[in-house]
């Protein structure tokens, strides 16, 4: 990934974070992370389909953007 590839919408980031993890429960066979996996599927509208975990990723990027 060249420098100019590396910005993301937070919506992507999140499906990034996902397939990620998704990655890592067929690598690892790991239920913990399958649950988890579970838990952050995205609903019709393309966010978190609890809002309170959808808040919580927004806080989690903007920590990391105020770095």
């Amino acid at each position: 990934m060249s420098a100019a590839d590396n910005t993301m919408t937070v919506e992507q980031a999140y499906r990034a974070m996902l397939a990620f993890i998704q990655r890592e429960v067929e690598l690892t066979e790991s239920s913990d992370l399958a649950d988890l996996v579970s838990e952050y599927k995205l609903g019709p509208d393309g966010r978190a389909r609890d809002p309170a975990l959808w808040e919580e990723w927004l806080e989690a990027v903007e920590k990391v953007k105020a770095k």
